[in-house]
């Protein structure tokens, strides 16, 4: 529907124009559906879905009317008519009326400079007396002198302007062929029968009208006959009549000038808009696209637009690669034209006049990256592009054939019999096919390409797609960007989209064979993400330096500069650095900061101003309150001095807590990492010794030593504390790590850690919390069971106070080489498969290794790590902190009474925000309000129907950025728990099936993720259906092989249930307080988000109520 109603805009828009994509045709040369050996109106219409589905909503055709055929259907004779061999006048009415059905908008040729000498009004005028109405049609004279100095055009074959008649005694007027007499439009009856002409075929429906060499018009001794004022006064009289009976139709200019000069064919009445043609083809931008690739510098293109003036807001300009079967070179200087002949056309063969007679394809030597340059330069450039047919299969051409009909060669549409194009006698053909080996019809052909989703037939369409979406390729004003290198072209294209919303687009473009970098200055749009517009990448935002790109050979990008919500999820902001650094004085250790008056100046001055700026910092940003530093415990050596420390945070409501902050001296010139440098907090001075007083956990000799104490099995004393340092016998299989070699990985995230030499991981844990930390604890446990499909545990550094309680500071495990945590991973292979979904052509490769196919194996894969995860923590134990207990009444109860709470809690958070959800949640909402008691009463019964399960250790947060990708297979991480929970509570007993309803909510977030951000350029009804299909694929099955490989993996698990239906019981019963307790996050930090857990509340309950599972 969607589809639908854009087409329907297009067609109804006044301004269709500035919109529109247009495809050159020439009937002759499309598809011959009588198979006489000629294209016609009924092969056209054929082909009308495959125009559509390339992308393309306005179709050119070339001359189609009788006529002699002597220029290609320009000299016409007979303006109301179609020639026989195209078919019959209903044929071209029927191929309109089809057009528009598809949404498809039709322009057609008004030749009015000139007919065919073969036309009615010539030979009526040659045999008409001097002087009468009829011999006025043309310009006639008795000498050839008159008008000596206008410019023979083609200057190839015409040695005059004029031509001597014997019949009529006289000469006539031609600008172009002989056979091309020029109407005098100084008769007024010429111009009414242009009217007529012109009313006959807008009355057809007709949505358009070329105006063939209007700059030669009116004719006027003394003047080079180019762009009279007379010209323009024909030009607003067929204007006005063409606005007071066709108001939505178009005229297009063809006037091979200057821009100065083409600007005034728009003309302007009083108002500024424009009163003559809607449209101009932009002539001297077309061959400094060539030249600018050339001599691989912007100066031709940024030269010529800086050269091109202002336009009316009902104008526009229309741009193309060729002037359909040339590249013209009439706008160019001498010199240039030298240039681009030797360049381009160095076989004479393809000179014509003052052009080249080549297609794209053959132009720039088959180099792909150089056609498809060429394309992004014409799809993203001011104004409306126009392909010619063939162009996007990368038709060849036949310089042997006469004049320019090597570049009118039959459509390639197989490799079949004439290239699919007839059915016809190869000698009896229109023009021959391109046969040669590198651009036959059987090497190059629709058929071919269409199955190839890395063909340039798909890429065409993939490029059109994108561009029809956006209003500021069309519409938008153009800001050049002036980077230093000069191989690179950069622009801006700003407008609005059809709802008015602000629309950015960033083009760049390398013109060079070589690969470039580039800097941008795009500090006005600091903060803007560029999201590349035909992968769908996010990549790092701008910020107020320069911007830094490299591009391939010939490469480009288009970028859409989106808000900060498309930041890519790899992004690593920039250090929030102190704004000043305070000093402080020390005469031998950093021990000393714990005196006066370093201790004052830390904890009043520099902590309160550094720790809101740290991202482990709990409320990031706010005043933190009373900090006070607890101990700074001397940790290194002399040369490499640090301390470990723990400050304490007091808040306004008298809660206190306590962070992990080890400090470290660096210099402040120091080369190596800029990290330390960054996270500084205070300038240090030691004698003449001055550097800077860091974050120690920044540098490397801090981890290497933390190894060094490991090894040891150290333990530092302090004041009734003691630091202990505990490694298990696997750290010993390591060997020395001491000199390793250290990389910082997340010194900002909550934790901070360091992979060392590629064996070993250090975590340091920044909130401290008293008690045994679960994922020291359980990673313990597990490694010693055997469980390899974790980070085995290898040492742990804790705090033990003067009562006993331990207090975790860091926990060293073994190091997976990754390829990053499932959500990732599976955020870019539902990526992959939807853009598998939306790319034409089939690929086998990419069938048999579908990213659909690898994702529902790794869910299998998941569910089988889950369940042996919970065997090995569900073993019978002498530990009493591990083990199992059955479920029964207590616990039953509990879970009635706590998640009952939970689920009424959020429907009254989705009661008081139905008004901010969008039309479809908010009915949702509504649903689960008519059916509160009865989702209370699911609750109730489903915790009733779970007894007689177990309660055990669980991992406790578990979703899918909680697993790592490993060669393929899932190694569960972080056993930490829920943040917000207590020690004690994230250690105590729970269902393994929350763990489950975890990642079963997890994969229906990242099916929403998929249907908000992949492929997030591309806005088309296509493209939503396809996130759409490839999510719903994505749940169902990852849904079904994660259950179906968790219940074999875990069936040992001693479950007792009292209900033969209690394991889906209790399933749903956690999946209902997971979705819950999502229901309450989104709604308090990310309201947009509502509708995702909403939707699973309302697809579990809807299910339970009405399948009797209950």
């Amino acid at each position: 529907m969607a589809r639908r109603a854009r087409r329907s805009t297009f067609l109804n828009d006044p301004q269709w124009y500035k919109d529109a994509i247009i495809y050159q045709v020439h009937v002759k040369s499309f598809f011959d559906a009588n198979n006489d050996g000629i294209g016609d109106f009924a092969g056209l219409i054929d082909k009308l879905d495959y125009i559509a589905d390339l992308g393309v909503n306005t179709l050119w055709l070339l001359p189609f009317y009788p006529s002699p055929r002597r220029d290609d259907g320009y000299d016409i004779a007979e303006y109301r008519g179609v020639h026989p061999d195209y078919g019959t006048m209903a044929d071209a009415k029927r191929f309109i009326t089809e057009a528009h059905k598809r949404g498809l908008r039709v322009i057609t040729e008004l030749v009015i400079n000139h007919t065919s000498d073969q036309h009615p009004w010539f030979k009526r005028a040659r045999a008409a007396k001097r002087g009468s109405k009829a011999r006025d049609y043309y310009v006639w004279s008795d000498d050839d002198q008159k008008y000596d100095g206008t410019r023979i055009i083609f200057l190839d074959t015409e040695k005059s302007n004029w031509s001597w008649d014997a019949e009529a005694g006289q000469y006539y007027w031609h600008r172009f062929y002989s056979h091309q007499p020029d109407l005098n439009f100084d008769n007024p009856q010429v111009l009414k029968e242009v009217l007529g002409v012109m009313r006959f075929w807008l009355d057809m429906g007709v949505d358009g009208l070329r105006l063939d060499a209007i700059p030669y018009l009116i004719e006027r001794d003394g003047t080079n006959n180019e762009n009279l004022a007379e010209t323009h006064e024909v030009l607003k009289k067929i204007r006005a009549e063409l606005d007071a009976k066709y108001p939505d139709r178009m005229l297009l200019a063809e006037a091979n000038q200057w821009p100065e000069d083409t600007q005034l064919y728009f003309g302007g009445d009083a108002s500024g808009q424009g009163d003559e043609c809607h449209m101009a083809f932009h002539f001297p931008l077309m061959p400094r696209m060539y030249m600018a690739i050339a001599q691989e510098d912007r100066f031709p293109i940024t030269d010529i637009l800086r050269q091109t003036p202002e336009i009316p807001d009902n104008c526009q300009w229309a741009i193309f690669l060729r002037n359909h079967d040339e590249l013209t070179l009439e706008m160019v200087t001498d010199h240039e034209r030298d240039y681009l002949w030797n360049y381009y056309a160095a076989d004479r063969r393809a000179r014509i006049n003052l052009g080249i007679r080549r297609r794209l394809a053959p132009l720039v030597e088959r180099d792909r990256r150089r056609i498809e340059l060429l394309n992004s330069l014409l799809l993203s450039m001011p104004g409306t592009p126009t392909l010619y047919y063939g162009d996007e299969i990368g038709m060849g051409d036949n310089i042997f054939l006469g004049d320019r009909d090597g570049v009118r060669t039959p459509m390639q549409w197989s490799p079949d019999r004439n290239g699919g194009f007839s059915r016809a006698d190869p000698a009896g053909l229109v023009l021959p096919p391109v046969m040669d080996p590198l651009y036959g019809y059987q090497s190059v052909n629709v058929e071919t390409q269409s199955r190839d989703p890395h063909s340039l037939l798909n890429w065409t369409r993939r490029m059109l797609n994108i561009r029809k979406q956006h209003r500021a390729f069309g519409r938008g004003a153009l800001k050049m960007l002036k980077p230093s290198n000069r191989r690179v072209l950069a622009y801006l294209r700003e407008g609005s989209d059809a709802q008015g919303n602000p629309e950015l687009i960033l083009c760049v473009a390398n013109l060079s064979r070589a690969a470039q970098a580039v800097e941008l200055e795009l500090s006005d749009h600091d903060g803007k993400v560029p999201v590349e517009m035909v992968g769908g990448s996010s990549f790092p935002p701008i910020g107020q330096l320069n911007y830094l790109l490299t591009l391939p050979p010939y490469g480009f990008y288009w970028f859409l500069l989106a808000e900060e919500a498309q930041m890519p999820s790899w992004h690593v902001p920039p250090v929030d650095r102190m704004p000043e650094l305070t000093t402080l004085v020390i005469k031998n250790e950093l021990g000393e900061l714990l005196q006066l008056p370093a201790r004052a100046t830390l904890e009043q001055e520099s902590l309160p101003a550094y720790l809101p700026k740290r991202r482990w910092f709990s409320g990031q940003g706010e005043n933190p309150g009373q900090v006070k530093l607890l101990y700074a415990i001397p940790f290194g050596t002399a040369e490499e001095p640090y301390v470990l420390s723990e400050v304490q945070v007091t808040r306004a409501s008298g809660a206190s807590e306590h962070y992990q902050v080890p400090l470290g001296f660096v210099g402040e010139h120091e080369t190596g990492s800029s990290v330390p440098q960054q996270l500084a907090l205070a300038r240090l001075r030691r004698g003449r010794q001055v550097g800077l007083l860091t974050d120690g956990y920044t540098l490397p000799g801090f981890v290497r030593h933390v190894m060094g104490q490991l090894s040891e099995r150290s333990v530092l004393g302090w004041q009734g504390s003691e630091i202990q340092f505990l490694p298990t016998e696997r750290l010993q299989e390591l060997g020395d790590l001491s000199e390793a070699e250290i990389k910082l990985i997340s010194a900002e995230q909550s934790n901070s850690s360091a992979i060392i030499n590629e064996q070993a991981v250090l975590k340091l844990v920044r909130r401290v919390l008293p008690g045994i930390h679960p994922e020291a604890e359980i990673g313990g446990y597990l490694t010693a069971a055997g469980f390899e499909h974790i980070a085995p545990l290898l040492g742990e550094v804790r705090r033990v106070d003067e009562q006993g309680v331990p207090h975790t500071l860091m926990i060293l495990q073994g190091y997976l080489n990754n390829q990053g945590d499932a959500w990732q991973w599976t955020q870019n292979n539902l990526e992959r498969a939807i853009r598998d979904e939306l790319a034409d052509g089939h690929s086998e490769q990419e069938n048999q290794h579908g990213a659909l196919a690898e994702l529902e194996s790794f869910a299998g894969l998941l569910g089988k790590r889950l369940g042996e995860m919970h065997v090995a923590l569900g073993q019978a134990s002498d530990n009493p902190d591990f083990g199992y207990h059955q479920t029964g009444d207590t616990e039953v109860a509990e879970w009635a009474q706590n998640i009952a709470a939970q689920v009424r809690e959020a429907l009254k958070v989705i009661a008081e925000g139905r008004g901010h959800l969008p039309g479809e949640a908010a009915n949702q909402a509504d649903w689960l309000a008519a059916r509160h008691d009865a989702i209370i009463e699911l609750v109730e019964d489903l915790a009733r129907r779970s007894a007689g399960g177990i309660r055990m250790r669980v991992h406790g947060d578990l979703h899918l950025g909680q697993v790592l990708v490993v060669q393929g297979d899932a190694y569960l991480i972080d056993f930490e728990g829920e943040p917000t929970r207590t020690l004690e509570e994230r250690r105590a007993f729970y269902s393994p099936l929350k763990d489950v309803a975890g990642m079963l909510r997890s994969f229906d977030y990242a099916a929403a993720m998929a249907m908000r951000s992949a492929q997030s350029a591309d806005v088309t009804a296509e493209a939503e259906q396809a996130r759409q299909h490839i999510a719903g694929l994505y749940r169902s099955q990852a849904r079904t092989a994660f259950n179906e490989a968790y219940r074999l993996a875990a069936a040992d698990l001693p479950h007792a249930w009292h209900d033969r239906e209690g394991e889906v019981a209790a399933l749903a019963l956690f999946c209902i307080e997971k979705a819950a307790y999502e229901i309450l996050y989104e709604a308090r930090y990310r309201p947009d988000w509502l509708e995702v857990p909403v939707q699973g509340l309302i697809e579990l309950t809807k299910y339970l109520l009405g399948s009797g599972k209950r």
